[in-house]
């Protein structure tokens, strides 16, 4: 099984539901830097930094599009993604030219890099197909809990939310929705005004390493942080941004919702361009909300 449908498995979510976020991402982009796409961009545009071929581009995104669909592995991607990139001459170290300045700046496929591509882009598929699933049963389950690995590999301000539970609604997933920074493993879950009146989660911490881990109750931390940014220049076009402190650049988005409004300003471009009453009938039937 992908990386992918192993979580959306463990979510109880489709993998049909990431892979409808994989194919929607059809706009090839060329960049060189990764802050060139930044955060909800990465909502319809797919690009690999410093990867000057659209070509090659595609190649990648339809082999993640499969293996999310389950019928490739990671490792069997990574397999023919190097593949791909020695037979094109662009495994190992290459030389590319940056339009933006002019200058020739190194990058390098390996096997490190793939598993980073592979997996930042298999993570953000899951998140946004999860978060449409939130919002779909937020009347029976309307809080999200935040979880993390439980192990020595978690970042110590991402070690502070596990547990965390709030309303779907709350402000703070717009800028928290895991992943929350490179190769986080963080993750979130609904759950029941039910469970959430229960005030505990029953979790076995190292049960990954330990089969004989033992169960504990964890208290719910039902109070949400108080969030502090810190300024951001993005080196490439001189933005500033406010980034949460514990999230890292360019992670700062829910992707679910960045998706939401791709597709509203898809739809608002069609109703611009319509045939006025046809347009009035389309919004009668709710599909464009004013």
């Amino acid at each position: 099984m992908s990386a992918a449908t192993d979580f959306a498995q463990l979510q109880k979510l489709t993998p049909l539901e990431a892979v409808d976020w994989l194919i929607a991402r059809g706009h090839l982009t060329k960049s060189y830097a990764w802050q060139d796409v930044w955060q909800d961009e990465h909502g319809h545009q797919f690009t690999v930094s410093r990867l000057a071929r659209l070509d090659l581009l595609q190649a990648l995104r339809e082999g993640i599009i499969k293996s999310v669909e389950g019928d490739l592995s990671r490792k069997d991607w990574m397999k023919d993604a190097e593949q791909l990139l020695t037979d094109a001459g662009w495994w190992g170290t290459k030389a590319v030219t940056d339009p933006a300045d002019g200058e020739i700046k190194l990058t390098k496929f390996d096997a490190a890099r793939l598993r980073l591509i592979y997996d930042t882009n298999t993570r953000q598929a899951y998140a946004t197909g999860l978060w449409e699933r939130v919002e779909r049963s937020k009347r029976t389950h309307p809080y999200v809990r935040y979880i993390t690995k439980q192990d020595g590999r978690v970042r110590a301000s991402h070690r502070g939310w596990d547990n965390l539970v709030l309303p779907v609604d709350d402000a703070f997933w717009n800028t928290h929705w895991p992943p929350n920074g490179w190769r986080c493993r963080c993750r979130v879950m609904s759950m029941s005004q039910r469970d959430y009146d229960k005030g505990y989660t029953l979790d076995r911490p190292g049960a990954e390493y330990e089969q004989d881990a033992p169960t504990v109750r964890k208290p719910l931390n039902k109070q949400a942080p108080e969030v502090t940014t810190r300024d951001y220049v993005n080196q490439r076009s001189g933005e500033i941004t406010q980034v949460p402190m514990g999230v890292d650049p360019g992670f700062a988005y829910n992707p679910g919702i960045a998706r939401q409004q791709a597709l509203q300003e898809v739809v608002d471009g069609k109703m611009r361009s319509a045939d006025p009453d046809l347009a009035q009938a389309a919004r009668r039937a709710g599909l464009k909300k004013d």
